[in-house]
């Protein structure tokens, strides 16, 4: 409240610069806003302007000199083709200066008739042209083409201007805070060099490119799952309506997807997809030096130290690879939380239980579970494993009735904050067979790491992960890098000479707990820790050890705990050899930051192969990486586009899909039942309606798990096909609200009770 009174007297709204700063930003605004307006116009190109091009290598049909104004527009071929993704349509001009023309095209479908993706115009074109290529199979026709303006470059134009002021006004701020209240060098140093983090963490995002990697197409379509489950009318989201080629995926079920809706945020804006992709990852980054800048201060009580170790985390080796090289957002979500999760535990377990503060030492707790169990389930998996040691070690603290009950608190509160996402998933899992169930036979122990990938230290970029087979060649960068290797040394060293004098006990505990941990977590990442044998044990170990797919995840757990023990040694050198020594140790680990984590960043740069994708719709919809969500037996490689199935006599007409929604006039003229066959993956949930009458008609599944309407004899009527959350998950998402809210009323409540009897 302090710092709140101190801002509050600076009385910047009376400054005259910020006065006129802040009528220039209202100005920029309001102009934005009345951009919003007028972009509608809609551009009509008959078949008659079709030009064919039949070339040696390749033929294609164009649409040439049409002129646009710079803008954001929707690009709506009209066709009809006898083939799925052989034929693209893009958009080309080649008198147009760099990057001023954007787009991704997309694949034509036969059960489509015209595509819907986006062309960000930055220049006037009277030169632009649609070119149709043939893919050497089947045929296609071209009957019209028509593109629709949008005022999406007026949306990111007022966007941008909104942000833009925001950090300009904090700057601001921050520059009256200074000279009123004389900042230390120290806190300017330590303010300066997170920016600087910042930008060195997130240098693959500067290129107006995304970096290749593994996974990085999966969730690139489960940000566009959000967002078009948003456009369709859910929220929640839990059917990804045009994934799979319109049938839709439940990613979100399994796979929560809470800070995804950031990145899919920056895409309903209006940003290409690669944009948004950049956007949100430097989102994250700037999320994960906040959070672990302030649990790593906290615990060591020190500004240095803590920036010291949320400079070791944020460019750890194995962060860098799993979110660049890997594109593993989960595991990048769950290495976000895990410093709070670090701060939590060490504040319930070592704060002086009498203390006043102590009653909310389980919220860091809370809120770190809660975004883990939301971000990312298998990193979850492996913290409550550690967690449960950790208990164990500490079962006599674990007891204390206060200790017992912040811990308690933070099961339920995580459980009810979490509950709008767990109710779906257990409801799936308990309910459903699908393909994650069914997995257990899945080994992992060849995937695990060698010794040599742990104690790298010039890691370069590489894409080998199965080291039984291939070696160490081309291996992708997993390991500890030398700089935390160096501080479990150290801290060993410090160990066997007993040089721990100037430790606390809370913190020489801190590590030798983070130290064992870190030691122990590593040697479950190779390929000699006995996972085989434990997984053959019984059901439930086979599909935990199953569900964890590579050994070298418990590298999360490692490098947190080595960036402790790295903590624990600066706050011995400190103590010993007080400020000199302190500098001394924080400039070697820089350097030896630099030989690993920089170095690998500056690999990957200049080795690794780019995307520019600005439309999802140019890369498709159909991967879905191992297709874990899938109902077991369901072969995705069948799912295209297409209209009703149904028998001889069921007439169907005026048929209309938009998203997982399906509306169609079904007429069954026999004396039985038909069943009528849509192009949608079948999940708990679908539900079949007489638009008229409101009657409900019999869902049922095909052999390939098609969404399949019963139609009983004589039925003529307008049916409506939907996804439709069960009323529990709905109860589940108001307990979550109400829970965030009572929390949040809870806290303020009582300190502001504490204010007054202070």
């Amino acid at each position: 409240m302090e710092f709140i009174q101190k801002i509050r007297a600076l009385q910047i709204g009376k400054r005259k610069t910020f006065r006129r700063v802040l009528l220039v930003e209202i100005l920029l605004m309001l102009l934005g806003i009345v951009g919003l307006f007028g972009r509608n116009e809609v551009y009509e190109y008959p078949s008659e302007g079709v030009t064919v091009n039949t070339g040696v290598y390749q033929d294609n049909m164009t649409i040439e000199h049409i002129s646009l104004k710079p803008g954001l527009y929707r690009i709506q071929l009209h066709y009809d083709t006898d083939t799925n993704m052989k034929n693209f349509c893009i958009i080309e001009d080649d008198t147009v200066g760099y990057r001023m023309l954007r787009n991704s095209g997309e694949h034509l479908y036969q059960g489509l008739h015209e595509t819907d993706y986006p062309l960000w115009l930055l220049q006037k074109s009277d030169n632009i042209r649609v070119t149709v290529t043939y893919g050497g199979e089947g045929s296609y026709t071209i009957t019209g083409l028509t593109i629709r303006e949008t005022n999406g470059l007026a949306v990111i134009f007022l966007f941008g201007v909104v942000v833009l002021s925001i950090l300009w006004n904090l700057l601001y701020t921050y520059v009256q805070y200074d000279r009123e209240y004389s900042l230390s060098v120290p806190q300017k140093g330590i303010h300066f060099g997170l920016v600087l983090l910042l930008l060195f963490s997130s240098l693959p995002l500067l290129q107006d490119a995304m970096l290749s990697s593994g996974d990085l197409g999966y969730h690139m379509l489960r940000m566009m799952g959000i967002k078009d489950g948003i456009l369709a009318g859910q929220f929640p989201v839990r059917i990804a309506p045009k994934w799979q080629q319109g049938y839709g995926y439940a990613s979100s079920i399994f796979y929560g997807e809470t800070l995804l809706y950031v990145g899919a945020l920056f895409r309903l804006i209006g940003f290409s997809y690669i944009t948004s992709y950049r956007l949100f990852l430097l989102f994250i980054n700037a999320l994960t030096i906040l959070i672990a800048y302030y649990s790593f201060r906290k615990i060591f009580e020190d500004r240095y130290i803590g920036f010291l170790c949320t400079v070791l985390y944020t460019l750890s080796v194995y962060r860098l690879s799993k979110t660049f090289i890997c594109g593993s957002l989960g595991e990048t979500f769950g290495i976000l939380f895990l410093p709070l999760i670090a701060y939590g535990f060490y504040r319930v377990f070592t704060q002086d239980i009498a203390n006043k503060e102590y009653r909310y030492s389980w919220i860091p707790l809370t809120i770190a579970f809660t975004g883990l169990v939301q971000s990312h389930l298998l990193t979850g998996e492996q913290v409550g494993a550690f967690t449960i040691l950790l208990c164990l070690i500490l079962i006599k603290k674990v007891f204390r009735k206060e200790t017992f009950c912040s811990l308690a608190k933070t099961v339920i509160y995580s459980v009810l904050l979490s509950a709008w996402f767990l109710v779906p998933f257990a409801d799936y899992m308990l309910r459903g067979d699908f393909t994650i169930q069914n997995v257990s036979g899945r080994t992992i122990q060849y995937r695990g790491l060698y010794l040599p990938n742990i104690l790298f230290t010039f890691f370069r970029n590489g894409y080998n992960v199965f080291y039984a087979d291939n070696g160490m060649a081309e291996s992708q960068p997993m390991g500890m890098g030398i700089a935390l290797t160096v501080a479990l040394l150290l801290w060993a060293g410090m160990l066997f000479f007993r040089k721990t004098a100037h430790l606390r006990k809370e913190e020489k505990a801190l590590g030798n707990i983070a130290g064992g941990f870190a030691v122990l977590a590593m040697c479950m990442c190779l390929s000699v820790f006995p996972w085989d044998k434990i997984q053959s044990l019984n059901g439930i170990t086979a599909m935990l050890v199953s569900s964890i797919q590579f050994p070298n995840r418990f590298l999360t757990i490692a490098t947190l705990c080595a960036v402790l023990v790295a903590g624990v040694v600066a706050k011995e050198i400190k103590g010993q050899y007080e400020t000199h020594g302190l500098q001394l140790y924080f400039a070697g680990m820089m350097v030896l930051t630099l030989c690993s984590s920089i170095y690998l960043m500056d690999d990957m740069l200049q080795t690794g192969n780019s995307y520019r994708i600005y439309g999802e719709e140019g890369m498709g919809s159909g991967y879905i990486a191992g297709a874990e969500y899938l109902p077991y037996g369901a072969d995705a490689t069948l799912f295209w586009t297409h209209d009703p199935y149904a028998g001889e006599m069921v007439a169907i007409t005026d048929y209309h899909k938009d998203g997982i929604k399906i509306e169609m006039h079904c007429q069954n003229r026999g004396d039985k039942t038909e069943i009528v066959e849509l192009p949608l993956l079948y999940y708990y949930g679908y539900r079949a309606y007489d638009k008229i009458t409101g009657q409900e008609l019999t869902i049922t599944t095909s052999d390939n798990f098609a969404v399949c309407v019963e139609v009983p004899a004589g039925y003529e009527g307008t049916v409506q096909v939907t996804f439709v959350s069960p009323w529990y998950w709905r109860v589940a998402e108001v307990v979550s609200c109400l829970s965030l809210l009572g929390l949040i009323a809870g806290v303020a409540m009582e300190k502001k009770r504490e204010r007054k009897n202070s």
